[in-house]
């Protein structure tokens, strides 16, 4: 918790450093929210993505419409100072050339430098890897993080079948643990799309995808053998809460890993979840049981989650968590810096 003296000190440098602007009162820093990029819609059209009526459609909804000056638009209306923005899954994994990955990669995160630069006060980015080409990944990580000097990295629950926890992912936690990067994780859906059940996927998949990488990083150990990442889960961490201690359970047993019951649940609770359709009573209720406010994020989840239901949403997380006054210092804004200390560097932050 910030002291009452660095609080004021805060609040002066992010007033004096967000130039343009007026600072709303209290900052919030929205950690989930997405680019959607002329290339990246055209990439995905090259590939084959349904078009209905004239709109491209993603695992079963409409891409909407995204341009630099409405984001920012968005902010303004939602009262958001701060924004990291990640193109949404399934990223750039239906690029199955590792070459032309890296390439179209490579072009997007230019493309999202450049929002930043042109908003450096509003602006952060999560950079995009060209997986499941993992070598081509890691690279992209170093540029990303050493030449572009991004907020974090972005991945997946998984990208083309390759799950997070899956051994084949280690080079790319290495790396991310060497140069002490900030993660974000947006669900994606699973390969088995007859689960779905005709449904778009992000209805129930993307939450239960959520919970088959944390449980997988559980399980296979990657996740132990890389406990020093800050690591966020979207969407409050999916079923996460409610499973966790089913996970840990069965994680006891010879067949699950025989991981003691206690080490599974620290782990399981050891993330940080985003509160992007995460708003109502029972799910802020269960969140703050299993791993209260110190471990909870904003994010809305533009333009995915439109404005008509990100304001209500947005407006009722404090009376239907019962959070206090400090407790939303830290959602909306406390522990994003902790996360991304990237974030207090653009800002000019000591």
């Amino acid at each position: 918790m910030l002291s009452l003296l660095w609080a004021v000190f805060l609040g002066y440098a992010l007033t004096r450093h967000a130039v343009g602007h007026s600072i709303n009162s209290p900052y919030r820093i929205d950690v989930h929210s997405h680019a959607i990029p002329d290339i990246w819609k055209q990439a995905m059209i090259s590939a084959g993505f349904p078009i209905k009526n004239g709109t491209l459609y993603n695992d079963g909804e409409p891409v909407p419409d995204w341009s630099l000056d409405s984001h920012i638009d968005s902010m303004d209306t939602l009262g958001v100072n701060y924004s990291t923005l990640s193109i949404t899954a399934p990223g750039i994994s239906f690029i199955k050339n590792a070459q032309k990955a890296k390439s179209l990669a490579r072009r997007i995160n230019l493309l999202l430098h450049e929002y930043t630069e042109t908003h450096p006060t509003r602006l952060g980015a999560l950079c995009l890897l060209p997986l499941p080409h993992v070598k081509e990944a890691v690279a992209e990580i170093e540029f990303c993080l050493n030449t572009l000097n991004f907020t974090g990295i972005g991945l997946y629950t998984n990208t083309y079948g390759l799950y997070l926890g899956d051994s084949r992912m280690d080079p790319i936690f290495e790396a991310l643990n060497k140069l002490n990067a900030s993660v974000f994780v947006h669900p994606a859906a699973p390969t088995c799309t007859s689960v779905a059940l005709n449904h778009p996927m992000p209805i129930i998949e993307y939450p239960f995808d959520t919970v088959r990488a944390i449980e997988n990083l559980l399980i296979n150990g990657q996740r132990s053998r890389y406990p020093d990442l800050k690591m966020i889960f979207s969407h409050g961490g999916g079923a996460i809460p409610y499973l966790a201690t089913r996970i840990a359970g069965v994680a006891t047993l010879d067949y699950g890993g025989g991981i003691p019951f206690s080490q599974s649940l620290a782990q399981l609770a050891g993330y940080y979840f985003d509160l992007a359709s995460a708003t109502s009573n029972i799910q802020l209720t269960a969140l703050k049981s299993f791993i209260g406010a110190k471990k909870l994020v904003t994010g809305i989840d533009y333009p995915y989650v439109p404005l008509a239901q990100a304001q209500p949403g947005v407006a009722a997380i404090q009376a239907n968590g019962n959070f206090s006054d400090d407790e939303m210092d830290l959602i909306r804004y406390e522990n994003a810096l902790e996360i991304f200390p990237r974030i207090s560097k653009a800002l000019k932050l000591t």
